[in-house]
């Protein structure tokens, strides 16, 4: 699909040079390009178990306050998880990943 985005794109680069395009329609065609290309970067979130998210949360010295802070969660919310009472959000599965990957500092809002 992205490629006929691109050809598509080309073209009305092309048919705005010739004055038959709006540069609106080339605005709009690039737009949905980089969007395309956003969406294709973006990777599925899989589920962390407990102990998963209990070692995450050790590895940086966090307690389970701190990370319930971190993330805009309860702490409540952080033990549950942990004893696998309660799997995490979209959201908050998507901070976890992002802190497993990108350490504590990208939490600091």
């Amino acid at each position: 699909m992205s490629n006929k985005l691109n050809n598509m794109l080309e073209l009305a680069k092309e048919l705005h040079a010739l004055d038959v395009a709006p540069e609106s329609l080339v605005n709009d065609l690039k737009k949905a390009v980089n969007t395309r290309k956003i969406n294709e970067q973006i990777k599925a979130v899989t589920m962390m178990t407990g102990a998963e998210i209990k070692q995450l949360r050790t590895q940086y010295g966090m307690s389970q306050a701190m990370l319930a802070l971190a993330l805009g969660m309860s702490k409540e919310s952080v033990s549950k998880w942990e004893r696998e009472e309660k799997k995490p959000s979209g959201p908050a599965l998507r901070m976890l990943r992002i802190l497993e990957h990108r350490g504590p500092e990208v939490l600091l809002v």
